[in-house]
């Protein structure tokens, strides 16, 4: 008996088709295939049935999954408790919207606990990540959700809830406390369809009659609040983000009656290796610790200037 068959054969159960299962493991379907049938005639069962789509374990194959997991868990452990680490990289996807927040948060905290770890982030939208997750094509992701849901998986943790706040011009004349119809008309530095928050701001500025005026899209917050700073339109940021920004003294931010967005942030794993789990702890951990952080105060004396250009340097 092959580890390489019980491989192949929990993971075209866990996935539901073989194609997903070649995918998780980086080998062709037909490979996957020859291992699942390697298996069957070593332990003399049939173990899917090939007539289920997705693909399902058969009678005597739901038994021998759950001893195959009993036997991969003890392979990974043995294989953690070694001084080497894992040959492939740990590859992690992070929701477009916060990635600029907590990407090099969550890459130094992981890199300060295993400097050898070969680690692959990507930033895309919750969606797209979580199915990337259940394909195998990621390990485990960072994704949003609307506050109150759970993100679909099995083995789904919850991280926290992310805030932003609307921000605008000192100059552009809104006041600081305001309610949804004092915004109707102004154009909006937002993030991209897709977007929670901007789900959210679409159905409040829709509660009192007005559509969503978009005069730009962008998932970079950089960018949002150097446009805002000079008046091009009001944007919705994390507040810590504006705290940081080099434009915070030409901008505020405005208070809007009865809207505060939020939505849930979680981490969304795969079957990984036990030797990845503890890194994915700490990359956790590390992007709670962000959004549970107090925003920084603004610091007394000279502020350091803004260099011309920097808004050339991004692409809406």
């Amino acid at each position: 008996m092959n580890i390489d068959d019980v491989r192949a054969f929990v993971a075209v159960v866990d996935s539901g088709s073989v194609g997903k299962a070649a995918l998780r493991l980086h080998v062709t379907q037909p490979a996957i295939t020859r291992r699942v049938q390697r298996l069957e005639e070593a332990l003399g069962v049939v173990l899917l049935d090939r007539a289920s789509k997705p693909a399902r374990p058969s009678r005597a194959g739901e038994n021998i999954y759950q001893r195959c997991l009993a036997v991969l868990r003890a392979t990974d452990e043995l294989t953690s408790a070694t001084a080497a680490p894992p040959a492939l990289p740990l590859r992690v996807g992070l929701s477009y919207a916060i990635s600029e927040c907590v990407f090099a948060t969550a890459l130094e905290a992981v890199r300060g606990h295993q400097p050898d770890l070969k680690l692959h982030l990507v930033a895309g939208a919750s969606p797209e990540l979580q199915d990337s997750v259940s394909s195998g094509a990621l390990d485990a992701a960072v994704v949003l959700s609307k506050s109150g849901y759970s993100p679909h998986g099995p083995h789904v943790t919850a991280i926290g809830e992310e805030r932003v706040a609307v921000v605008a011009a000192k100059s552009s004349g809104l006041p600081a406390k305001a309610k949804m119809s004092d915004l109707v008309g102004h154009s909006w530095i937002i993030n991209p369809n897709g977007c929670g928050f901007r789900s959210q701001l679409e159905q409040a500025l829709a509660n009192v009659g007005s559509p969503l005026n978009v005069v730009a899209e962008t998932w970079g917050n950089s960018l949002q609040l150097a446009m805002a700073a000079r008046g091009d339109g009001v944007a919705l940021v994390p507040e810590r983000m504006i705290h940081i920004s080099p434009y915070r003294d030409r901008l505020q931010v405005i208070q809007v009656r009865g809207f505060e967005p939020k939505v849930a942030v979680s981490m969304v794993r795969g079957e990984v290796a036990s030797a990845f789990s503890r890194a994915l702890d700490i990359m956790a951990a590390a992007v709670k610790s962000v959004l549970t952080a107090t925003a920084p105060r603004k610091k007394s004396g000279t502020e350091p200037r803004i260099r011309s250009g920097v808004v050339g340097q991004r692409v809406l």
